[in-house]
């Protein structure tokens, strides 16, 4: 049975919990940017940060094609670090499967805003800036270690 993790990462967080998947696998397999290749694998390990609640449109495309495989999909999200917050990205993403994948396992966790992505969202909208700052701060350790163990937890194969 073949293996691959695919993944996009903006600022490093995804690429973290892919690269953890990787490992924990335990294989030669491939773990980067979306490829032909890599989606012809049996078992398909599928990350992306969040954007506007669901996937980017190059990981909507991935989800799209693929067809009778086993399908992980982790990703981390910014803004949010509650069920109620990672749930709906989540159940966008799943939704873009055809129904002949098998959906083995999820995960979501908070990922780092950067100092520069804060700025900006602060030079935007300065009181939704206070409203979000909490959560943004701390958002600066995430993924962090017990983030990473949960992930390996989830791991279905």
């Amino acid at each position: 049975m073949s293996k691959s993790v695919v993944y996009v990462s903006g600022t490093g967080n995804t690429e973290l919990l892919a690269k953890t998947i990787a490992h924990e696998l335990g294989e030669d397999v491939y773990c980067g940017k979306p490829s032909e290749e890599a989606l012809e694998a049996d078992t398909i390990f599928v990350g992306f940060w969040a954007q506007a609640f669901s996937c980017p449109p190059v990981i909507k495309d991935v989800l799209e094609k693929l067809k009778n495989k086993k399908v992980f999909i982790f990703a981390t999200a910014g803004y949010g670090s509650t069920p109620e917050f990672f749930n709906p990205i989540m159940d966008s993403a799943v939704a873009h499967l055809d129904s002949s994948n098998t959906v083995i396992g999820t995960y979501i966790c908070q990922g780092k805003v950067s100092e520069k992505k804060q700025e900006a969202i602060k030079q935007m909208d300065a009181t939704k800036y206070e409203n979000m700052k909490a959560e943004l701060d701390n958002s600066l350790s995430h993924p962090d270690a017990d983030d990473l163990d949960k992930l390996r937890k989830a791991i279905v194969l």
